[in-house]
């Protein structure tokens, strides 16, 4: 009897074992992956700049919902051989041509998508660093005593 008793206790202390050696490896990579976790720091996301909502206008089909402000999607072409770099500044981006870089499509043809409210805008083409005015608009203005192109958006 002594050696069932014996074979029952060996057979239980391997079970014992077959059971806690992957449990310890599991909690050790439960601990290692929550303390990897728990050192991330939480993103801030603030704005870069402010910007302002474009005039709203009730719509004519459904007069129940809120007003919508209404938004065109210009595009600016410039067709600029040998250019390097192209870039748009305006009254829109505040004169910053950082902030409206064009992309060139080959055959020297530089373009962008921009989304303007209805209004005019003055705007400047930044070419390998020279303002310059849009050669495809004729359409111009002064703006602080330089000539600048004028864009009509409907």
């Amino acid at each position: 009897m002594m050696e069932r008793k014996a074979l029952l206790m060996l057979a239980a202390a391997a079970a014992l074992a077959l059971v806690s050696v992957p449990s310890v490896l599991f909690n050790n990579a439960i601990k290692k992956y929550f303390n990897f976790v728990g050192h991330w720091d939480v993103a801030s996301v603030k704005p870069s700049r402010t910007a302002t909502i474009p005039p709203a206008r009730a719509r004519a089909e459904r007069p129940d919902e809120p007003p919508q402000p209404e938004i065109r999607f210009v595009k600016f072409s410039v067709r600029i051989k040998g250019a390097k770099d192209v870039k748009i500044a305006g009254d829109f981006n505040k004169w910053n041509p950082d902030a409206l870089p064009l992309t060139s499509r080959g055959k020297g043809l530089w373009e962008a998508l921009v989304p303007l409210p209805p209004g005019r805008y003055k705007y400047l083409c930044r070419v390998d660093g020279q303002d310059v005015l849009d050669p495809l608009n004729p359409d111009t203005d002064m703006e602080s005593g330089r000539k600048v192109s004028l864009l009509t958006v409907k």
